[in-house]
């Protein structure tokens, strides 16, 4: 058994180890969304690290996770309506810590992507701001902190904004001309190119900038504090803060993601 098949059997097994003063107290509610290669649906079969993830929390501590498949742009809505008990994957956000209660699970970091050309790149939100023809395109419900989101409300107000409802619109919107760039990490992007046909050829072209407002910053499980009584948020906290600490998630995302393809974008907690 290799190193990484014995550091999961590991975790699994001290996940398993708390499960007999755990376990949750009726089924989760976790609609998705598709993200690339980490949440994948054929038809309403799920598939990806968040799905695997989830499965393997539930077996090891005793829950079951109910996860069925929604459009991205209701998301946001479902959560803070009490519709989902769960919002994975999802990035820290003040606007979203009065629904839900933050358990980081790796760190991100968002940069601006285009596609091959001649063009310069803007090296700042700032830079970007001050090109009056440089449209941008991204995935609407998306948020990278605070000087994204200000960024993102800028733009919307001076019509330089194309909002899509996931990556392959942002993909097909760049292709078409329709925006210069677009802001997401390079994983989520080269991720959805990758299970594409249509898209793949692009993959070649993507180009991945940092910017100097977005530095990395924490994605993870937002925990609903509307829907979930308190002993539920509690095994559910404790089962994703171990499996996060152990290395877990990131092994995850390094099964599932091609080599090399993480640099920059995504590193363990």
């Amino acid at each position: 058994m290799n190193t990484a098949a014995r550091s999961g059997w590991w975790v699994m097994g001290m996940l398993v180890a708390a499960a007999a003063e755990a376990g949750c107290s009726r089924p989760i509610e976790v609609p998705m969304a598709p993200v690339g290669l980490s949440v994948r649906f054929d038809g309403e079969r799920s598939s990806g690290l968040y799905p695997a993830l989830l499965r393997e929390l539930g077996t090891a501590v005793g829950c079951e996770f109910q996860i069925h498949r929604v459009p991205r742009a209701r998301l946001q809505k479902m959560f803070e309506s009490g519709q989902a008990d769960v919002l994975i994957p999802a990035s820290s956000s003040p606007s979203r810590d009065g629904d839900g209660e933050f358990v980081p699970l790796i760190q991100v970091r968002a940069s601006l992507l285009t596609l091959a050309s001649e063009r310069p790149v803007p090296r700042s939100l700032a830079a970007l701001a001050a090109l009056p023809d440089y449209k941008l395109a991204v995935v609407r419900g998306f948020t990278f902190g605070a000087a994204y989101d200000k960024a993102i409300a800028a733009l919307r107000a001076q019509r330089r904004l194309i909002e899509e409802p996931d990556a392959g619109g942002v993909a097909r919107a760049l292709r078409e001309g329709l925006a210069q760039a677009s802001i997401m990490t390079a994983n989520i992007f080269v991720g959805t190119l990758v299970l594409d046909a249509d898209l793949a050829p692009l993959v070649k072209q993507v180009r991945v900038d940092a910017l100097d407002e977005l530095g990395w910053s924490e994605s993870g499980v937002y925990l609903s504090r509307h829907t979930l009584a308190e002993a539920d948020r509690s095994v559910l906290r404790l089962a994703f803060t171990r499996s996060a600490r152990s290395g877990r998630v990131w092994q995850l995302f390094n099964e599932s993601y091609p080599p090399g393809s993480l640099g920059g974008s995504i590193r363990p907690l």
